[in-house]
């Protein structure tokens, strides 16, 4: 799986407690490391978080269509603290989408991890 997200306390203790239950974790902290990481392999699922810092009045849905295109196999799951509508019919729009309140306990993200749906595609990083 694939975690975007610019604060790398939580990433990185995040990909530690994920790796730590089986999965294989790669962590991008901005959005340009995503793109080369999304662009060499697919993965499973992609862990977003779209408000990067500094980002909550201008969150481009674009990252979130950017994951999209360039994984179009995967599960994005989106965690946020500000859900605002245009994200919501977003993934309401895509069964492949799923978003998340944050704070989310590390336990449940990685019950939802291996709970989702399995998309059919060549290869994928889980």
């Amino acid at each position: 799986m694939l975690l975007i997200d610019d604060d790398e306390l939580i990433s990185r203790s995040l990909r530690d407690y994920l790796v730590g239950q089986g999965l294989k974790v790669d962590v991008a902290l901005e959005p340009t490391a995503a793109g080369a990481l999304m662009a060499r392999r697919q993965y499973g699922a992609v862990v977003v978080d779209p408000y990067l810092t500094g980002g909550i009045h201008s969150m481009q849905p674009s990252l979130v269509d950017t994951i999209r295109a360039l994984q179009p196999y995967s599960t994005i799951i989106v965690l946020t603290g500000y859900g605002s509508s245009s994200l919501l019919h977003a993934a309401a729009s895509d069964g492949g989408t799923i978003v998340c309140s944050k704070p989310q306990s590390f336990l449940e993200l990685s019950e939802l991890l291996h709970s989702i749906p399995i998309r059919h595609s060549k290869e994928r990083f889980l």
